[in-house]
């Protein structure tokens, strides 16, 4: 039996890196405790009953790193052309919003955006977000990507914010 082609290879890198639908990522349900401050979390905000309400992945043709709040129809089928190439999901905009987190472009594999339970004080709903980095210790892919995650959240009458969380533990 000879060596595997290269187009296997290909074939089966492919397959690797495609991203999941979030129902398939075994996400954990929203926790209710409190956050200790004067903000607690807005879990009302999250989007249930929808297959997918939270896209992720490793490519997209956004390169800068940034954020964006979408609550139209034409900004969302944008964000989707623009950046991953593709015809949006469809989204009610009059039940939801979305956010997207851009990483930026990064030199390997392994980076990432993950969302947050969001915070409200009552007057304001903050939507956090953590950018991942590569463990030392794993293997990533040799190539340069532009980590992104986008989420979609009930919407609030109230003004949304998106905030970066950096980790403490650099």
């Amino acid at each position: 039996m000879g060596s595997p082609s290269i187009g296997a290879a290909v074939a089966l890198l492919a397959v690797l890196l495609t991203p999941l639908p979030a129902h398939a990522m075994g996400r954990k349900p929203a926790e209710t405790k409190k956050s200790g401050g004067p903000m607690e979390i807005a879990s009302a905000l999250a989007v249930t009953g929808i297959p997918a309400s939270e896209w992720r992945g490793q490519f997209c043709g956004e390169s800068a790193a940034g954020t964006r709040v979408v609550d139209r129809p034409a900004d969302w089928e944008k964000l989707w052309r623009m950046t991953m190439n593709q015809t949006a999901p469809a989204v009610d905009f009059q039940k939801h919003f979305a956010v997207a987190v851009f990483a930026g472009s990064r030199p390997t594999g392994g980076y990432g955006a993950e969302f947050l339970e969001p915070l409200t004080d009552g007057r304001s709903v903050v939507i956090r977000y953590r950018l991942r980095a590569p463990s030392s210790r794993g293997f990533v892919i040799q190539a340069f990507t532009q980590p992104y995650a986008v989420k979609l959240y009930n919407k609030t009458p109230l003004p949304v914010a998106v905030d970066e969380i950096k980790d403490e533990a650099k």
